[in-house]
């Protein structure tokens, strides 16, 4: 079974590199990790 992931902002499924994006750590020191797609990356950071 291949691992698909999806996109945690637009619910797409990732056919190509994108980025993540880290949570701050919480009291127990543990992050949240998301992925994101190439336009979600974009349109969070302003980067193109």
């Amino acid at each position: 079974m291949a691992i698909a992931p999806h996109c945690d902002f637009c619910k797409t499924e990732l056919t190509d590199f994108g980025g993540l994006l880290f949570s701050p750590p919480d009291e127990n020191g543990m992050a949240k990790k998301m992925h994101l797609c190439k336009a979600c990356y974009e349109r969070i950071t302003n980067e193109k």
